[in-house]
């Protein structure tokens, strides 16, 4: 997911990437074509192929663990949609696999720009012909244009090494985070392990922790978490709606109907408490709307509008300058979202962008105007940009090289042995978050963004910023993000 741009990058830099592509089928299409398909149960034949696939990449040098984490993403989930053009183990690898197969060799190939620890693997690649000769050489020449810059070297090994790096730490501290599951006050514990478990699954990890104890607590002491309490915040949500998504992930079982109650209980304290809920308790009818999508539950189209309702005295500059940054793009979120934004007045509309661009800084973005550069603001600014089509007026701002010192920062004082912040874990997500942005917003404005942090100015000379990201010819995964909600389309 985060890598993602920079295989477009490398897909509009390289000129022989359909060879590539090619050799890579004929390769690996050897070893699955006389595996039977089960049309009662694709996802044994799935399997039976990704037990070989993984077998082959071994073979190859590959790491098993890092295949199998590979191989663990929601993408090989077989959709209804696909059942009809799927009739044979081929069909299966070239709707499904296939894309995953050309990342993990694409991923080494990158590894190979800044890692010379590589060429091993990559002359056993040329040896079994998975590499075409003229693409070889565009990648040595690439190479060689980093090595002779070695600040842009040293930006692209750091971002290839986030990934990694993250998933380390969560593997080196996995007996830690377990723990966290014995919670004993959920009001201390539920938030964090909310927001551990969204970088877990961030990354696909889930297989890697045992979250049985969470299970049986989610099950076993729903009065405990189906509260709500004060001073919430987008990276301190309410301990409802921690426990309600960790439920629903996990498959833990929940009373539907007592959660329903307790939400339409909530929705009338936000109209008894607030004269402008969206505004006053932003926040909370943020993840109070998150949860009633969780479980379904519709409002009356009056209902919502008594969310959404604020006079002109809550967008005036005084009040609006108190608010974070994430919280000004929020309401403008939730008014995209329930269809209000074509009804507010635009000088409401135009206050809160206003009070935005003040958060912008050429050395990042503040979560307050006069606040530190926050990972949460940087990603909802980004995301704001992206919802209104205005991704054009970042260009100017090295948003990404503040995103990627931000994450080493936090991964190296991050401590889960004692007693771990919650702010950190926090900052790393939404820093994951911002990549994925980056990465799966293809635009010419981001491929600039990801261009000018981690190559040298040369590889513009190759004209790559006008070409346009041809998805037929790239053919690894060009993951979306929906516009409205954020939330990854596979």
């Amino acid at each position: 997911m985060i890598f993602q741009g920079l295989y477009n990058i490398l897909d509009l830099y390289l000129n022989d990437s359909e060879t590539f592509y090619e050799k890579v089928d004929i390769y690996f299409k050897k070893s699955i074509e006389n595996i039977p398909i089960n049309k009662n149960n694709l996802q044994e034949t799935i399997n039976a192929i990704l037990d070989e696939l993984t077998l082959q990449f071994t073979e190859l040098g590959f790491s098993k663990i890092q295949i199998e984490n590979k191989f663990a993403d929601p993408f090989l989930k077989i959709e209804n949609s696909e059942l009809e053009s799927i009739n044979s183990s081929l069909d299966l690898y070239r709707e499904k696999i296939a894309p995953m197969v050309y990342e993990i060799i694409l991923e080494k190939i990158v590894d190979y720009l800044v890692d010379s620890g590589v060429a091993e693997l990559m002359l056993k690649l040329k040896a079994n012909d998975l590499l075409p000769l003229e693409f070889i050489m565009e990648l040595k020449k690439l190479k060689e244009m980093l090595e002779s810059n070695p600040e842009k070297m040293e930006n692209l090994r750091k971002y290839i090494n986030i990934k990694d790096k993250i998933i380390e730490t969560f593997r080196e501290n996995k007996c830690e985070i377990e723990r966290l599951e014995d919670i004993r006050d959920p009001r201390d514990k539920l938030q964090l392990v909310y927001m551990i478990y969204r970088i877990i699954n961030f990354f696909h990890l889930e297989r890697l922790f045992d979250f049985s104890h969470m299970i049986t607590y989610l099950e076993n002491n729903m009065d405990e978490w189906l509260t709500s309490v004060p001073l919430i915040t987008l990276k301190n949500p309410d301990i409802y709606f921690c426990g309600l998504y960790l439920a629903t992930h996990l498959g833990a079982k929940f009373d539907k109907e007592e959660v329903r109650r307790f939400l339409l209980e909530l929705y009338n304290e936000f109209i008894d408490e607030f004269d402008a809920p969206i505004i006053e308790a932003t926040d909370q009818i943020y993840y109070f709307y998150k949860a009633i999508r969780l479980i379904d539950l519709d409002l009356y189209e009056k209902e919502i509008e008594n969310l959404m309702k604020a006079d002109s005295s809550f967008f005036e500059r005084e009040y609006l300058m108190e608010l974070e940054t994430s919280q000004l793009v929020v309401i403008l979120k939730m008014y995209k979202l329930l269809g209000f934004y074509e009804k507010i007045d635009n000088s409401k509309i135009n206050a809160i962008l206003n009070e935005i661009k003040r958060r912008i800084t050429p050395e990042g973005i503040v979560q307050y105007r006069d606040g530190i550069i926050s990972s949460e603001a940087t990603y909802y600014v980004l995301f704001n940009a992206y919802m209104r089509d205005e991704l054009d007026h970042l260009k100017k701002f090295k948003i990404l090289d503040s995103v990627v010192e931000r994450v080493y920062r936090n991964l190296e004082i991050i401590d889960f042995c004692r007693n771990t912040n919650f702010d950190l874990v926090s900052e790393i997500f939404y820093s994951c978050e911002s990549l994925k942005l980056f990465n799966c917003i293809e635009t010419k404005e981001m491929i600039y963004h990801l261009a000018r942090f981690l190559f040298p100015q040369t590889i513009s000379e190759n004209g790559i910023f006008a070409k346009e990201i041809d998805r037929k010819t790239a053919k690894f995964r060009h993951l979306k993000v929906n516009k409205l909600t954020g939330q990854t389309i596979y």
